[in-house]
């Protein structure tokens, strides 16, 4: 190896650096998300650039981001910037209609909190046309 070659890593090492499980990893593989790694003696060998790789997924995860939306990201190469964008974009509109439901849930359960009836049947809360959640 020579001196500007970055030492391969074991699936131990990546999962201890990455907060990883080691079956979350090779998952990762199989689905396409990671690229798979060298063999050396028939066992993984990884680049250290796994463990920022790890790290985006764990943050797209995060952010709400399918796992095929992930693999894009991973391998957009120079156009990865411009498609976090867009992804961001989308996602961002789909948490806003999500906020919207959340507001309406919070007010029905207000509501409900304070409802006096004695029989459900009779409530309001359940009548079809009020905006239950």
């Amino acid at each position: 190896m020579s001196q500007t070659e970055e030492p391969l890593l074991t699936i131990g090492e990546v999962s201890k650096a990455s907060g990883r499980s080691r079956s979350a990893i090779r998952f990762y593989e199989s689905r396409g998300v990671l690229a798979t790694p060298e063999r050396v003696s028939g066992q993984r060998r990884y680049t250290p650039s796994v463990i920022r790789d790890l790290a985006l997924i764990r943050t797209a995860q995060a952010a709400g981001f399918s796992l095929a939306e992930i693999r894009d990201l991973l391998v957009a190469g120079p156009r990865g910037n411009e498609r976090l964008r867009e992804l961001a974009r989308g996602r961002a509109a789909v948490v806003e209609g999500e906020i919207a439901r959340l507001r309406n849930v919070r007010s029905w359960l207000t509501q409900a909190s304070d409802c006096g009836c004695e029989d459900l049947g009779d409530c309001e809360l359940f009548a079809a046309s009020t905006c239950a959640p």
